[in-house]
Order: structure tokens, then sequence, then C-alpha cells
């Protein structure tokens, strides 16, 4: 899998451990349902165009890690605005590509060191969750 800036093509590869947590509780249809005064069922509904979220968290602590060079380099991309990003599955079953935007209403991204300890090297791996909106519609 790998996250790619689109403004400057710059890539960040993030380990296959991650699982979309949230994948298949979205809800692509938004459905509002009230009563008319004479008791009639009154259903309004339309079809989301974008925002469906993408949580990648790892499957256990031994998946889901990124080196601490890459994980600086992430969390700099977060805090960009007007940014928007590909994410892509890079899995012989699934190669998917989502546009997306850090979800910073849920908090962008957790990381803790793997080892517990302060990392001493840019090389020492952290757990990672990321938190994506997907974009469909441009924005």
């Amino acid at each position: 899998m790998k996250l790619k800036r689109n403004s400057t093509s710059e890539t960040v590869s993030l380990e296959d451990g991650f699982l979309w947590s949230d994948e298949f509780s979205w809800k692509a249809i938004e459905q509002k349902q009230e009563y008319a005064i004479d008791g009639s069922l009154i259903i309004q509904e339309g079809t989301k165009k974008s925002g469906r979220p993408i949580t990648l968290q790892p499957a256990d602590t031994t998946m889901g890690w990124i080196r601490l060079v890459d994980l600086r380099t992430v969390l700099a991309w977060s805090k960009l605005q007007n940014e928007t990003f590909t994410l892509q599955f890079e899995q012989p079953h699934d190669n998917r590509q989502f546009s997306v935007k850090f979800n910073h209403q849920d908090g962008a991204i957790d990381a803790s060191p793997v080892k517990s300890n302060p990392a001493i090297s840019l090389d020492d791996y952290y757990n990672l969750i990321l938190r994506f909106t997907e974009l469909n519609d441009g924005n």
C-alpha cells in the first residue's frame, strides 16, 4: 500500500499489515423518515457523493508499522490544508485506489513506538492508525 501526495507525486510506502476497519460500515444512502399529520410515512433519501471514512489500523501489534522517517513525512503532510492524496492498495487481489484527505475530525494519525521506548533512530518503527475521508466529487 502507498500514500501519494498528489501535488508533488511524492509517495510513502505503507506495509500491508493494515486493515480498513470501517470499510463495510459506510452507508452510501442518507435517509430521513418522518410521519405526515395524517400518519403517512414520508421517506426522503439520497446518495452521498463523498465522505466515506477510511480508517487503516494494524491487524495486531506485530503489523501496521511505519519507520519514524516515513511517519514524520506523513505527519507533515497531514498538516497541509487543501491537499489531496491517493491511497493505493498494492495486493494481488486488491489494487484499488482512492482520492483522500486526512480526517482531522476523528484524529488523522495515532502513532506509538513499537518498542515502547523513545526512538533512537529514524529507522525505529511505530504502530500507526491513519484516518482518511474519501473524496469522489473533486473536493
